[in-house]
């Protein structure tokens, strides 16, 4: 289940921050249930005292900054991870074509095109 994540964090020393923000970003998905395979990168943002997160899985292409110290980061990135998330599946389910339990028709076979040329042809007589 591990391999589905891919997290990279840069620009912080402290490895001890650096797991808990992994396991924080982790642990977020695991909550979410969401399907696949998932990359999640958080790196300094060129703006000074701006991260960037960046998160890339299922058709979702998505880059935020937050502008807190390091330390603040797992708490905040799970908060913001499920929003953003919540917001872009909404917007994809509106886009998306409804649903219909109709049967689709397969394809016509010559016995189908027969029986209609037969009944036109009796009902012409």
């Amino acid at each position: 289940m591990a391999d589905r994540f891919a997290i990279l964090v840069e620009g912080i020393e402290d490895s001890s921050l650096v797991t808990y923000i992994e396991s924080t970003i982790r642990d977020s998905f695991h909550e979410m249930a969401l399907p696949g395979s998932w990359r999640v990168t958080v790196r300094p943002s060129r703006v000074g005292g701006r991260w960037d997160f960046s998160v890339h899985g299922l058709g979702v292409r998505h880059t935020l900054s937050i502008t807190v110290p390091p330390i603040l980061l797992p708490s905040l990135i799970p908060r913001r991870l499920g929003e953003s998330l919540s917001h872009l599946c909404s917007i994809t389910l509106k886009d998306r074509a409804p649903r219909t339990l109709e049967r689709a028709r397969g394809p016509r076979t010559e016995s189908d095109t027969h029986r209609k040329i037969s009944r036109f042809a009796s009902s012409r007589a």
